[in-house]
């Protein structure tokens, strides 16, 4: 019984107890004023009402102790038994309820032992299995190639890094699918040309031939994104031997076949001058051995031609290998690596290498630089090399520092009475042999990586050194300045909960979602942060999102954007938030926005705390953006009145506490999102215990409870 019906249920007991009260004391005097000894009658009525109270006091406590309370327990032990088994009761009311209080903790206490010795024993057991998973995870990740394990419906069931950084995003900057687990492959990838590879594959697998069966078949399709994508696709069997679905291998080829052609054009153009400037060369010889006797003056035009000739192919030559150097230097793989990182690659190498004693100088332990380590430690070694073998330099020192927005390498070592005339001719004439064994200058290897290089000399004349100017790595976005305190959140007034906007009926819903599972479904979790807390008249300024797929928070597939809201951003707002106008400044609109938040979403059901005012805000730019949020929604301020029907509170903060959620990054939409995500999956198995198990029991639930909110 819920609290709300036991005080209605007292409020009749107590109304009906007094109203008999009333009407016996009226009836009592009515027979006094007939009676000789009608005195006597009022201290019967007022023991009446003392009897009367007291019964209402014992029943009021009845209630109390074994209702109220022991729908406490109740309640207590569900949350012990599913989410949360270090919550205990705290003991109250009658004693009886207090030693079963004692008693249900003694159980959550065992229960929570037997938890912990199952957990260990499962951790020991499933140690050798998260040890190869843990090497596959890292092998996936390092992996140059993008990776992409499908099902037979396309859906993806596992990527790396690679491959969404070859599948997201678009050259034009228009929206494209996402890569996701539980996204269709065939929003990314030409469907057609997997469909054929997949056919050849079961046409091999169906011959029952064990060679072939693992046979793998290659094409090149386009990506969404306009990329040009070389894909090997591999089958793979269920433990029954049937085909269960397939893993892409995906190469980018787009600037090779770029090159390719341009090579090919290059050479084109080559073969065409040099034949008519070989033709005049042989002309030229030829009519000179045919004619030996010509004058000298008709000798030396001939000669002249050749000379002629010869130079336009030496400048033809010169010409095309110097617009292929630009595509071989962009071979060159360049990856991010630590300052102090990429030192002690150098260090080694001298010290180990040369036997150069390698001083530390200065090292930014923040810097991180986007280089090819290969060839920047080849060019520095050979640099060393030579400082060595032909001025007897036996001591370097290395730094590594700062300057404005690139990294600085500085090589120094000590000298005296030295042509700096000499030292500079060595930007130019130093060389290095790079992958590809073709010969660059230390000069090129800076120019390939954006940067400079440069030799000079302390004030002193004591000490000299070459100075390598390369870019830094791309740094984060600014985010809020750490604090060495904890976050203490400014009071702010709840926002408005609008339960005249219907999130139970909206158009364009998707009823063959409504009798899935909760556990089976796939979710999108969503937070925003506002100006205020008026729609209409506020504007959005941060949007963060997260994805929930078998039960699980992909804290790797998110969507974070902060959004200019075209207008300041009062203080009050700031205070809250921590946005300022200089964060959102430069930053997309809502109407770019909403277009690919709407994208992120398509095919899952919205989880949200309160999240009538997060799609209040988005229907007010319904106009302006040009989408409509339409999915199913489940919204966890109404399913923790389903779950705790007799709590009053249910701020985001009060069900986190009540269920062991830590509070991390409130007032953040992204974090506000984690936090929403982590309270929902553990309202799930709370749900079930109510015999609530699909999407449409939940928000059959979640829309009685908003009835029973509405005010009028």
């Amino acid at each position: 019984m819920k609290r709300s019906q036991i005080s209605k249920l007292m409020a009749v007991v107590a109304l009906g107890a007094l109203a008999t009260g009333l009407a016996t004391g009226w009836l009592l005097a009515q027979a006094a004023q007939v009676g000789p000894n009608r005195a006597l009658f009022w201290p019967g009525v007022a023991g009446i009402l003392a009897l009367l109270t007291i019964a209402l006091l014992i029943f009021h406590r009845f209630v109390r102790a074994f209702v109220w309370d022991v729908r406490r327990l109740v309640d207590a032990g569900r949350m012990m038994l599913t989410v949360h088994p270090e919550h205990r009761v705290q003991p109250g009311g009658h004693p009886d309820v207090q030693e079963l209080a004692a008693l249900l903790n003694q159980f959550a206490e065992r229960f929570e032992e037997l938890q912990k010795e199952r957990a260990e024993a499962i951790r020991q057991a499933r140690a050798d299995v998260e040890q190869e998973r843990a090497m596959l995870a890292t092998l996936l990740a390092e992996l140059t190639e993008g990776v992409l394990v499908c099902n037979l419906d396309g859906q993806i069931l596992l990527y790396n890094r690679s491959a969404r950084r070859l599948l997201d995003g678009s050259p034009n900057g228009a929206a494209q699918p996402f890569v996701g687990l539980g996204r269709s492959v065939f929003g990314i990838i030409d469907r057609n040309a997997i469909v054929h590879a997949l056919e050849q594959v079961h046409y091999l697998h169906q011959r029952h031939n064990p060679e072939e069966r693992t046979m793998m078949t290659s094409f090149i399709t386009a990506a969404a994104n306009g990329r040009l994508l070389r894909t090997r696709l591999a089958p793979f069997m269920g433990p029954d031997g049937n085909l269960r679905g397939y893993i892409l291998a995906l190469q980018d080829v787009s600037e090779g076949i770029e090159r390719s052609l341009r090579r090919d054009a290059l050479l084109q153009t080559l073969t065409e001058r040099q034949r008519a400037s070989l033709g005049a060369i042989r002309a030229a010889i030829e009519a000179m051995a045919s004619f030996p006797d010509m004058s000298p003056a008709q000798r030396h035009r001939f000669q002249q031609v050749i000379l002629e000739e010869a130079q336009m192919l030496s400048e033809q030559i010169d010409e095309m290998m110097r617009a292929h150097a630009s595509d071989l230097r962009a071979q060159w793989m360049l990856e991010e690596i630590a300052a102090p990182d990429l030192l002690w690659s150098m260090q080694r190498r001298l010290s180990d290498r040369l036997g150069i004693e390698v001083n530390p100088g200065t090292v930014d332990d923040t810097l991180r630089l986007k280089v090819d380590n290969y060839t920047l430690v080849q060019g520095i070694s050979h640099l060393a090399h030579t400082l060595v073998q032909e001025f007897g330099v036996r001591t370097l020192t290395l730094s590594l520092v700062s300057v404005e927005h690139f990294a600085a390498i500085d090589i120094e070592w000590p000298c005296s009475g030295v042509n700096r005339e000499r030292w500079q001719r060595w930007e130019e004439s130093t060389s290095v042999t790079n992958r590809q064994d073709s010969v660059i200058t230390l000069r090129e290897v800076a120019e390939r990586h954006g940067g400079e290089v440069w030799f000079q000399m302390r004030p002193s004349g004591e000490r000299a050194y070459f100075r390598l100017l390369l870019p830094r790595a791309t740094e984060p976005a600014p985010t809020a300045a750490p604090s060495s305190t904890p976050f203490q959140a400014p009071a702010v007034e709840s926002r408005p909960e609008y339960y005249d906007f219907d999130l139970f009926h909206q158009p364009g819903q998707h009823p063959e979602l409504d009798q899935r599972p909760l556990r089976s479904l796939v979710y999108t979790v969503l937070d925003v942060e506002t100006t205020g807390l008026t729609p209409g008249l506020d504007e959005i300024v941060s949007i963060g999102a997260l994805r929930i797929v078998n039960g699980r928070l992909l804290r790797q597939e998110i969507f974070e954007q902060l959004v200019d809201p075209r207008r300041p951003i009062p203080a009050a707002a700031t205070a809250i938030h921590g946005i300022t106008d200089a964060m959102v400044k430069g930053q997309p609109t809502i109407d770019v926005v909403l277009p690919r938040l709407h994208q992120f979403v398509e095919d899952t059901v919205l989880v949200g705390h309160n999240l009538a005012f997060d799609l209040r805000m988005f229907k007010e730019k319904e106009a302006e953006s040009g989408v409509c949020f339409v999915n199913p929604v489940l919204d966890t301020l109404l399913l923790s009145a389903v779950i705790h029907p007799e709590e009053e509170r249910h701020g985001i903060e009060d069900i986190a506490g009540r269920m062991g959620v830590q509070v991390l990054g409130r007032h953040t939409a992204l974090g506000d999102a984690i936090l929403t995500g982590e309270i929902f999956l553990r309202m799930i198995p709370l749900l079930e215990e109510r015999g609530i198990y699909t999407l449409q029991q939940a928000r059959a639930a979640a829309e009685q409870t908003y009835f029973a909110r509405l005010r009028y």
